[in-house]
């Protein structure tokens, strides 16, 4: 590779390494007055087994530079605006390591703007997140988990008596939940506001600030379902619920006059992550909900995936002085932002373009935003704009690097898949390339399944792409921001018409006349990785496969995964392992093992909770016992989100491990 890197004209490749030398966009605020920015980005620390980060301010009219304001030798993220511009409240991992833990906990601090060194506002053992500030700026509300009490002495070992008791980004539970506080700007001491056996997030205060709207699922069988709805909280601890106990609500946000309640959501929990999610608006003195984007077949969110961040949390709505509505909502591989009018529908888009709008926030006027905005030849950078208008980019955080390197500019490709549905994907062309010559192709398969590729940066693919691969990416039924229909239609299917699509879009790209047909690899994660599991067993024209974070057995994955209770059930249309096992057995990529005759890598993490390690084990035992090809490697302690929160060496190395799977399979 060296010889050929040297010998060819164009940039250099991606490389897997390369991953140390991005700067990722975490955060972006912009002030009341609509003046200044404040974002955060982190960046791989020097051991490269962690992150650091530091928060910048900028101006919004492009007059100053960008500045960095914190030091960045912690986790700095997070920053806040306080309601009159002055300082900037953010968490920090800055400080000792509490006992039981591997690195500091995040806490709250306030940076006065003036000048000055950051406050401390808490210091609790446990990360703080969620923070909100008070209309007065008195007060910001947060979310900790309930301390531990001095005397208890932790040995180890846990007692469980519900099904809920573990989480992939958790880890296991200890018994102990998560509730709002609120802390005084001033420094005055931490004050719980909720309590009780159930997780409590997101907190938003009301415009006169004596009440706080929060997501909770408090309902009888909480440990079963997968409910999540609005609750207030007034000052002294008084709390009531706002919705109806049977959906999946959040992201709470009040009317101006405060006399309704708005949130993202679906009316049924049962199957949320395969239906659209809306917005929705509740009275706050109680009464049914109205969907106000009731006639929009698209989802509110940033739909769209990467492995440069985890799954975004968007804004929650924002109310204008003129009775509309502003929200992010996706749309065949875009992110965009979009407004409705407050009484519902009259769904407009206010910004336009294919890329992907990761996150925004508004001024107090709803009218200058700040957003994180990426593409598929860019991580994330940020810009700046007047809703309805054109956006400006405010800051250059990775364009020395990849000027520098070879980045595939993304082809859009539309299909005919199974039951002459359109499907839609893109084809990365590889470096160097020559439509002369014969190129091999890497198939590449999201996770979900109800998430999509879009406009959106994958440092895997880029790799890929600098090493000679093309790359196709698709997005088959089951994935998101092509209407509810498509959206659900792999539900009691996967490995059916999906995987029908995902063929017919590899046909469509030999049909270019370019690929060669003998040299065909497959990868994806999570869906992704069952379904790569699923292709191998089922036919033999790929040249060589990676699984990652995979599933091979919806028997046993229905009892260990996180969410496999509900998840499994629901996706494998109703069944469970004493209800339809067969389709169960039907369904999982084990059953067909003997029929492997493609190599094989598994990749796994593993304190996976979401696809546990369990899954590569059976199938990488089944395999060797078969005299298969395969090659098992774990990563400790990272979870499912390795390849886009993971520990940045591992994350290196997984990319590089993909590549020269390939590479050594020519």
């Amino acid at each position: 590779m060296a010889r050929y890197a040297a010998l060819s004209s164009s940039p250099l490749p991606l490389s897997p390494e390369d991953l140390y030398e991005f700067r990722f966009l975490t955060d972006a605020q912009i002030s009341p007055d609509g003046a200044r920015i404040a974002y955060s980005v982190k960046t791989a620390n020097p051991k490269r087994d962690g992150y650091v980060g530091a928060i910048w301010l900028v101006s919004s009219d492009g007059t100053k530079p960008p500045a960095q304001i914190t030091a960045g030798t912690a986790h700095d993220s997070a920053p806040r605006w306080s309601p009159s511009g002055t300082s900037l409240s953010f968490t920090s991992d800055r400080g000792d390591v509490p006992k039981g833990r591997k690195r500091p906990a995040r806490n709250v601090f306030l940076l006065d703007l003036a000048g000055g060194e950051a406050r401390q506002l808490t210091r609790f053992a446990d990360d703080c997140s969620d923070l909100a500030w008070s209309p007065d700026g008195a007060t910001l509300a947060f979310v900790v988990k309930d301390p531990k009490d001095s005397n208890d002495e932790d040995d180890g070992v846990r007692v469980y008596d519900r099904a809920r008791y573990r989480s992939d980004e958790g880890g296991l539970s200890d018994g102990r939940h998560k509730h709002v506080w609120i802390v005084g700007a001033d420094g005055s001491a931490p004050r719980k506001l909720t309590d009780g056996d159930w997780d409590d997030a997101q907190p938003e205060f009301s415009p006169d600030g004596r009440e706080i709207a929060f997501v909770s699922n408090r309902t009888e069988k909480r440990d079963l379902n997968t409910v999540a709805d609005i609750h207030v909280v007034d000052l002294s601890g008084t709390t009531r619920r706002i919705t109806d106990g049977e959906g999946s609500y959040g992201n709470p946000s009040w009317s101006p006059d405060a006399a309704a309640i708005t949130a993202y959501g679906t009316d049924r929990a049962i199957g949320a992550s395969a239906r659209n999610i809306h917005l929705w608006a509740f009275p706050v003195k109680g009464g049914p909900g109205r969907d106000l984007l009731e006639s929009w077949d698209r989802s509110v969110g940033s739909s769209v995936i990467s492995d440069m961040r985890a799954h975004a949390q968007t804004l929650p709505p924002a109310w204008t002085r003129d009775g509309r509505i502003l929200f992010l909502g996706s749309d065949q591989g875009t992110a965009n932002a979009y407004s409705c009018a407050a009484s519902g529908g009259d769904v407009r888009a206010e910004t336009v373009g294919a890329h992907q709008v990761v996150s925004w926030s508004l001024d107090d006027s709803r009218r200058r935003f700040a957003a994180i905005v990426a593409t598929a030849t860019d991580p994330g950078n940020l810009f700046v704009g007047d809703v309805g208008g054109p956006m400006r980019k405010a800051t250059c955080l990775n364009d020395e690097l990849l000027a520098s390197k070879y980045i595939a500019e993304p082809e859009r490709v539309e299909f005919t898949g199974a039951d002459g549905w359109k499907i839609e994907g893109w084809l990365m062309k590889p470096r160097d390339f020559d439509p002369a010559k014969k190129w091999p192709l890497v198939l590449e398969i999201h996770g979900g399944p109800h998430t999509a590729y879009g406009h959106s940066f994958f440092h895997e693919f880029h790799v890929l792409a600098g090493r000679g691969y093309a790359v196709l990416l698709t997005n088959p039924r089951g994935s998101h921001a092509y209407g509810q229909r498509f959206v659900e239609a792999c539900v009691g299917d996967w490995g059916g018409k999906d995987y029908e699509d995902l063929m017919a879009g590899l046909d469509h790209a030999l049909a270019l006349g370019w690929i060669d047909p003998k040299r065909l690899y497959v990868t994806g994660g999570s869906y992704g990785g069952f379904m790569t599991n699923w292709i191998v067993g089922h036919t033999d024209r790929f040249r060589a496969a990676v699984t990652q974070r995979s599933i091979s057995n919806n028997i046993s994955a229905f009892g260990t995964s996180d969410i496999g209770w509900h998840f499994w059930e629901h996706e494998m249309g109703d069944a469970t392992p004493w209800r339809d096992a067969e389709k169960l057995i039907f369904r999982s990529p084990l059953s067909y093992v003997t029929n492997v005759k493609t190599p094989l890598l598994i990749l796994h993490a593993e304190r996976d909770l979401r696809c546990p390690i369990e899954q590569a084990e059976q199938l990488f035992t089944a395999l060797k016992v078969l005299g298969k090809e395969a090659v098992f490697v774990r990563f400790p302690e990272d979870n499912h989100d390795l390849t886009r929160g993971g520990k940045p060496k591992h994350r290196a190395e997984h990319a590089r491990r993909i590549a020269d799977w390939f590479d050594a399979h020519p």
